[in-house]
């Protein structure tokens, strides 16, 4: 049994906006009752009007959601991007518009950033549940309205697996790629969110097949996400790093 069918819905299925694609996902979720709750370790709920991922059994895992409204994402929308580590890495210019996909969105934070900075971004998720979450922040964007409405206009979210894509149909400048990993290869101090998720989504385990299907997509760059101390994807050295404190981006040219 999969930890993703161990999942519960914490709210009725009218509930669930009508505007969200998953939402015959979300309501073919069985709905948590006192009787059931031991028979399931996770939930989904609405908490400040936001889907939010519980775990039961954990008090610590709680409230692990995609938002788009925090003071801390304000905070990086006011520093001029193309001076920040992924802005670089994409190489960004201002006289052109990129088409970027994040070919690994999770909760989509990078791919907002990316549309903030201008370009247009497609965002491809493969787990429904994460898909859920992330289409539920794009939602609560768009309806705030201003300059929040206009990042959220040049973000497309697709829920499926970046691997399935045919590269002959799909080319873009950029494909960026943040794979996750088993939980063992990052820090105790992990985030939260990250920390739950690893509990729930299957590794990547086919670190080779994303870089190699990247470059088939990529007409300029492919851009990955690592530790800084972490070996580089599929063992294939960089064509140029962008390295921070924390992180570095790995940069392929096709």
């Amino acid at each position: 049994m999969s930890a993703e069918s161990l999942i519960a819905r914490n709210f009725a299925s009218a509930e669930i906006p009508q505007q969200l694609s998953s939402k015959p996902f979300l309501a073919a979720l069985p709905e948590l009752t006192a009787a059931a709750e031991e028979s399931y370790d996770y939930c989904l709920s609405y908490t400040n009007g936001a889907l939010s991922l519980d775990a039961l059994k954990d008090e610590a895992l709680t409230g692990v959601c995609s938002n788009f409204l925090t003071p801390a994402m304000q905070r990086r929308l006011r520093q001029p991007f193309k001076q920040q580590l992924l802005g670089k890495a994409l190489g960004l210019k201002a006289q052109r518009m990129q088409r970027i996909l994040d070919a690994t969105a999770g909760l989509g934070t990078d791919a907002f950033l990316m549309a903030a900075s201008g370009c247009e971004v497609t965002a491809i998720e493969r787990s429904p549940l994460v898909f859920a979450l992330l289409e539920d922040a794009l939602l609560r964007a768009q309806l705030t309205g201003g300059s929040f409405a206009v990042i959220a206009s040049r973000l497309t979210l697709q829920q499926d697996d970046f691997l399935s894509l045919d590269a002959r149909q799909h080319q873009y400048d950029t494909v960026y790629l943040d794979p996750m990993f088993p939980a063992g290869r990052r820090k105790a101090s992990a985030k939260k969110a990250m920390t739950l998720l690893q509990q729930i989504l299957p590794a990547e385990d086919c670190p080779e097949q994303l870089l190699s299907h990247g470059l088939k997509c990529a007409d300029k760059r492919v851009v990955v996400k690592r530790g800084r101390r972490s070996p580089p994807l599929a063992a294939r050295e960089p064509s140029l790093q962008c390295k921070g404190s924390t992180n570095r981006f790995d940069v392929y040219l096709p």
